[in-house]
């Protein structure tokens, strides 16, 4: 993230003048990151699921109940089909989803008869969880409640297994959902799923079609923060020139690029992305939203490490302006139906990346670079700050 700001009276797009470039700092870090790193974790077991639903279930152990909110808007706009946060529903029109807890079952004499009285309150939409006491009961007690259901003309949605070998027991409980005549009720699984979980019981052969995340979702899981930053990349003098600015360090993957950026995204003749270019757009040989040259990338972390890309590749801009002098120049990122937009564009740029660059384990790097312009610009100022130290 950048910061290019003015001293000037009235500063020229695209800025903000200094005091407000920095008081935004803290609040759009503390958003963003949080929410890339949510709405990834989500992709990923989105990914994982292959094709599966996949519900966010983590409101219990989020990082408190506005941090559960953000958490479920962010794995919404991953990719998630629904939600257990009501809140968030509400809020946001997000679609909700779930089930009835163990307690709902330890309240009544049984569990049939709790089963019973569940789908009289939720007869259309009712998901039985069926590991309480003993999964195979609960599985025998589901169906005898499905086929009292079919006998009133209503249909058991589906069923929720919490606990257990997940990849066994949901294969035993298809067998003899199936064997009762009732394949169309869905098997719903939870309990501690992440990615990598989600992905091993899908080799197993699970007879899963709902997968129910929580904990490692909506707190990212082992990874526990992003660590994005937001720095000076140009200042703009008393007589309006933009003087670039840069942040050194004893790593140079750690120091900042200077000038005013666009980024720029590149795809293959089929629509698959191939690179995301960093620019400056003051610059005529990085070229414009409008002008697209023939372009170098340089890979940040190796210089020599170049990937070319033709005057004709196809491409597209990703840095869109939302704020311009204090003022929102797009108020669409605030309204609840842009929410939609973000969830299906990110489902859509998905399909778009090579299956090498989503695999869980040892994924293709997927390049990321500097354009060349930029990068000698940035050598030539880090030399001439090193040489003032």
């Amino acid at each position: 993230m950048q910061l290019v700001s003015s001293t000037s009276a009235i500063p020229r797009e695209p800025n903000g003048g200094l005091t407000l470039c920095q008081m935004v700092e803290t609040p759009l870090l503390n958003i963003i990151n949080f929410s890339t790193l949510i709405a990834t974790k989500a992709a990923r077991c989105v990914i994982a699921a292959d094709g599966d639903a996949v519900l966010e279930f983590g409101l219990r152990r989020a990082q408190g109940p506005d941090g559960a909110l953000m958490a479920t808007r962010a794995a919404y706009v991953g990719g998630v089909g629904a939600t257990s946060n009501t809140r968030a529903g509400k809020t946001y029109g997000i679609p909700v989803a779930g089930t009835h807890a163990h307690s709902w079952i330890m309240s009544f004499p049984n569990e049939l008869e709790a089963f019973r009285a569940y789908v009289e309150t939720s007869p259309n939409n009712a998901i039985l969880l069926v590991d309480t006491y003993d999964t195979r009961s609960g599985v025998e007690h589901a169906i005898q409640v499905a086929h009292e259901m079919k006998a009133r003309g209503q249909h058991l949605r589906g069923i929720r297994i919490d606990s257990g070998d997940l990849a066994w027991l949901s294969q035993q409980a298809r067998a003899m959902l199936d064997e009762a005549g009732l394949e169309h009720v869905k098997i719903v699984a939870s309990n501690s799923l992440d990615e990598y979980t989600v992905s091993s019981l899908k080799e197993q052969g699970a007879c899963i079609d709902i997968w129910g995340v929580g904990t490692a979702m909506v707190t990212g899981g082992e990874q526990a923060a992003l660590d994005g930053v937001y720095k000076m990349t140009a200042i703009q003098d008393e007589s309006g020139t933009w003087q670039p600015r840069m942040k050194l360090s004893d790593q140079i993957a750690k120091a900042t690029l200077p000038g005013i950026h666009g980024v720029r995204r590149f795809f293959d003749t089929v629509g698959f992305m191939v690179g995301d270019m960093v620019y400056d757009i003051e610059d005529t040989e990085g070229g414009s939203p409008i002008s697209v040259p023939e372009s170098v990338m340089v890979d940040p972390s190796d210089v020599t490490r170049c990937k070319r890309f033709a005057a004709d590749t196809p491409c597209e801009e990703l840095m869109i302006p939302v704020m311009r002098k204090g003022a929102v120049v797009d108020p669409g990122w605030m309204d609840p139906d842009g929410l939609d937009a973000a969830h299906e564009r990110l489902s859509s740029d998905l399909t778009r990346l090579d299956n090498s660059h989503k695999r869980l384990l040892r994924p293709h790097r997927y390049p990321v670079g500097i354009e060349q312009s930029l990068n000698e610009t940035r050598i030539a100022l880090m030399r001439h700050l090193r040489s003032e130290e």
